[in-house]
Order: C-alpha cells, then sequence, then structure tokens
C-alpha cells in the first residue's frame, strides 16, 4: 500500500500486532490523536483504552493497558504491558 504506515504494538512477551495500515487512532494523555503516513514525527503516552486500526480491508480494535507511541517515517510503535482483541 503505498499510502500505508507500518504498525507494531509490542507488549513484554511478544509482538501483538505487526501490519501495513492506513491509521491508527490512540488515546494520549492530550487528547485522542489520529495518526497517518504524513504526519510529523510523534511520540505520546496513552492512556489505557482501545486502539482503533484502519486499514483498506477493516477496522480492528486492540485493547490496551496505556503505554507509549511513537511515529516516525511512516513506522508507528505502541509499547504497551497488555494488548488484546477489544472484539
Amino acid at each position: 500500500m503505498e499510502n500505508s504506515l507500518h504498525l507494531k504494538i509490542i507488549t513484554p512477551n511478544k509482538t501483538f500486532y505487526d501490519g501495513d495500515i492506513d491509521s491508527v487512532i490512540v488515546k494520549t494523555t492530550g487528547g485522542e490523536r489520529q495518526i497517518l503516513k504524513n504526519r510529523r514525527p510523534f511520540t505520546a503516552e496513552i492512556i489505557e483504552g482501545n486502539i482503533k486500526i484502519k486499514s483498506e480491508k477493516s477496522t480492528e480494535l486492540v485493547y490496551s493497558t496505556g503505554g507509549f507511541i511513537s511515529s516516525e517515517y511512516g513506522n508507528v510503535v505502541i509499547l504497551t504491558k497488555m494488548a488484546k482483541n477489544a472484539d
């Protein structure tokens, strides 16, 4: 996907998610943020709640206990203590 981002959600035990997406929406301590491919570099603390992962084919919800998000050059990394499918 030409306009995609690459997202990794990493927990202490495993890489929970690793794939190309269109956008990701997280709740940070400063409010809800949507990360798109051409966004400036961004790092923030995320709070407990759902992470919304959007791709061409679907929208997935992942529950996270909070952690950190970092986005730079089309790559997004979320570090969290725990992640699971919210469905």
